[in-house]
């Protein structure tokens, strides 16, 4: 029993490393949406928190923050050094900018929007 204790104590301290989320700096040079909410063009910090299936955005000048869910993840690039650098995605239509996709390296990547219909992606390489 005390083997049984000490196993699930040693899991729940393990788990928040598992389950660590990273951030992502980015200067995003372009007003963006995320969910629906405009934020200026600015330097943003984006976390990926997989235990609640979301995505947090911060930053900008003034300071605003905004949240996606994140719709599914995206299987890993097969082509070499697709997967090497982190990078964010933006669905372009018109002159709307909307957060659509996070890589981080070496890591299958987080699907945030889906716009259908025409657009572009616009991405920036991001470092850690």
């Amino acid at each position: 029993m005390r083997l049984a204790a000490f196993v699930a104590a040693a899991a729940l301290v393990a788990a928040p490393s598992v389950f660590a989320a990273d951030i992502l700096k980015a200067d995003v040079p372009f007003p963006f949406q995320v969910e629906g909410k405009t934020l200026p063009a600015g330097t943003y910090n984006f976390k990926v928190d997989v235990q609640s299936d979301q995505v947090q955005v911060q930053g900008g000048s003034p300071p605003v923050a905004a949240m996606a869910l994140i719709i599914t993840r995206l299987a890993a690039r097969p082509h070499p050094g697709a997967n090497e650098h982190a990078h964010i995605v933006f669905d372009k239509v018109g002159n709307t900018y909307t957060l659509s996709e996070l890589w981080e390296p070496g890591s299958d990547g987080f699907l945030v929007h889906v716009t259908k219909g025409p657009h572009e992606h616009h991405v920036i390489h991001v470092t850690k």
